[in-house]
């Protein structure tokens, strides 16, 4: 059975992660963005607990990923309740409604939230919310290709039981970032941010190195031409141009090739 209250606690918790972000754009999060984390919570508590969810919720395969419309409804009174600011922007598609993005900073609550949420729970939230952020696409593509998702075809309501657990169990507690103290939490988020911005001016260095390839000006002559044509024979029978129309069978969507180990997204 659904739990609104544990709905709110994971949608309050993962905002409240974001306003760890230095990026202050990384520190909205959208819709899409919110209920997505909720659902990778969902996932990781269900993988440690025998297939049951924390919330409670019935997730289905919609569109491009896990949606629950109980989530999408608990979004604003769960965030209003812990006053965050609400602002919109024009859609860059003129089909769609304006973008809505919500921020807040709270330290006590984010305390608070921590203290009540399981472990696996607040691990689950802060890993995911400071790798995926607010990168649409990229957390999009994760979900899209998580067990639950692999194993069931579009519309379907997704089932948690029998997942491989990918949260093996901490041999000491003090290993888990919850458990220890403030100051020490505070020691370890100031060396992630060093870590963050290390790993993003390493990246910003690859960016910037160009490898200049060297120009090769071809000899169009009738050599070349009588080699094209030649390839080309060896092809068969050219292809008619223009388009066309694919047609795959529905059974595709429980194929092996995307719930099998093996399965790369």
């Amino acid at each position: 059975m659904k739990d609104d209250s544990r709905i709110d606690q994971i949608i309050q918790f993962a905002l409240l992660v974001a306003s760890e972000e230095e990026d202050a754009r990384e520190r909205r999060l959208g819709r899409i963005h919110l209920i997505k984390y909720v659902y990778l919570a969902d996932l990781a508590f269900a993988q440690k607990n025998d297939g049951q969810t924390f919330t409670g919720v019935d997730w289905q395969f919609f569109k491009f990923g896990p949606w629950a419309p109980v989530v999408n409804e608990r979004i604003e009174p769960a965030l209003l309740a812990i006053c965050a600011e609400k602002s919109t922007f024009p859609s860059d598609y003129p089909d769609k409604n304006d973008w809505v993005r919500w921020q807040v900073t709270d330290d006590s609550c984010l305390t608070t939230l921590e203290g009540n949420l399981p472990d696996i729970i607040t691990f689950t939230i802060r890993s995911n919310v400071h790798k995926f952020g607010n990168a649409t696409f990229d957390l999009l593509e994760y979900v899209y290709n998580t067990e639950p998702m692999r194993k069931a075809s579009p519309n379907e309501q997704l089932s948690f039981a029998n997942l491989r657990s990918q949260f093996p169990r901490q041999k000491h507690s003090e290993d888990h970032p919850d458990s220890l103290s403030h100051k020490q939490r505070k020691k370890l988020k100031e060396k992630m941010a060093a870590l963050r911005l290390k790993s993003k001016e390493r990246l910003a260095e690859k960016r910037s190195q160009r490898l200049v390839q060297p120009v090769i000006t071809p000899r169009y002559d009738d050599v070349y031409f009588q080699g094209l044509e030649w390839l080309d024979s060896l092809a068969g029978e050219k292809i008619p141009e223009g388009d066309m129309d694919a047609t795959f069978s529905d059974t595709i969507w429980k194929s092996q090739a995307r719930s099998g180990d093996d399965f790369s997204g």
